[in-house]
């Protein structure tokens, strides 16, 4: 299936073609790589390539004056000061996933630091201070996808997926707010999506199904899109040391990867409205 205008990607990098890979669709899992998956979990394929100029043009946005976060992706270089404040903790020694909350306490002279830097990029993208600290995450490497919930004593991945950080409907899920993730790693991390909003997914959906006997909702919503439209294109962007994607998690399909490499993945997140642009 050919890929669709939908969710643009903003960024201040000059060549994110070469951060941008796109394959053939996703695929139902019960199991991957020794990995248990919930019922009706969706992975994309390994058919990785890079896109075709026409297919760039389809993803990335130039003219900055279009962002509107509830339909868009942002993916840059966090500021040169806030990267040699992290860079304090020296976290490319942490070789343990338990080192890596206590390297954060024990260095409370580099947290205020980090702090002040921080929150100065941070109030530039957004309008209204409206902001707050959600979590610092660290994650086993090589992984295909990395959301996963512990549920009678083992985990249980979920694929590719909404959020749903607050109770929404299919068509207000774009009332949502959104987050930024910085990547704290000594490797690239990958966040993969589908660039499709919720009420676009709705719409092709509504091509496909009888809704007046199916109700689509937030839990649904992912397996019947992928089930119908299985040949949709998924799209995966690098995101290197010390840079960070904005997005509003709530409105269209992704998850984290971090397939390929060696080392604990690192990440701190902030969530509320980040409106504006670096």
């Amino acid at each position: 299936m050919k890929l669709q205008k939908g969710i643009r990607l903003f960024t201040g990098i000059e060549n994110i073609s070469d951060q941008l890979l796109l394959n053939t669709g996703a695929r139902q899992v019960s199991a991957y790589n020794g990995l248990n998956y919930f019922e009706d979990s969706y992975i994309p394929l390994q058919t990785w390539r890079s896109p075709t100029a026409q297919e760039v043009k389809t993803l990335v946005e130039k003219n900055t004056k279009g962002f509107d976060y509830r339909k868009s992706l942002y993916v840059g270089d966090i500021p040169k000061k806030l990267k040699k404040a992290f860079q304090l903790l020296e976290l490319e020694k942490v070789v343990d996933a338990y080192e890596v909350m206590p390297t954060f306490e024990k260095n409370k002279s580099h947290i205020k630091k980090i702090n002040k830097e921080l929150h100065a990029f941070l109030e530039e993208l957004s309008s209204t201070g409206d902001f707050k600290f959600h979590k610092i995450t660290y994650a086993i490497p090589n992984r295909e996808t990395m959301t996963s919930f512990y549920v009678e004593g083992a985990f249980l991945y979920l694929g590719l997926h909404i959020d749903q950080s607050k109770h929404f409907k299919i068509h207000t899920a774009h009332k949502s707010g959104n987050r930024i993730s910085i990547n704290l790693s000594n490797e690239i991390r990958t966040l993969v999506y589908t660039n499709l909003t919720m009420i676009q997914v709705y719409n092709l959906l509504r091509d496909k199904m009888d809704l007046t006997k199916t109700k689509l909702n937030p839990d649904n919503i992912a397996s019947h899109f992928y089930t119908h439209y299985p040949d949709y294109p998924v799209v995966k962007i690098a995101v290197k040391p010390y840079q960070c994607y904005i997005a509003q998690t709530d409105n269209f399909f992704h998850d984290g990867s971090t397939a390929g490499t060696k080392e604990i993945d690192i990440t701190i997140v902030y969530t509320g409205l980040f409106d504006q642009l670096p």
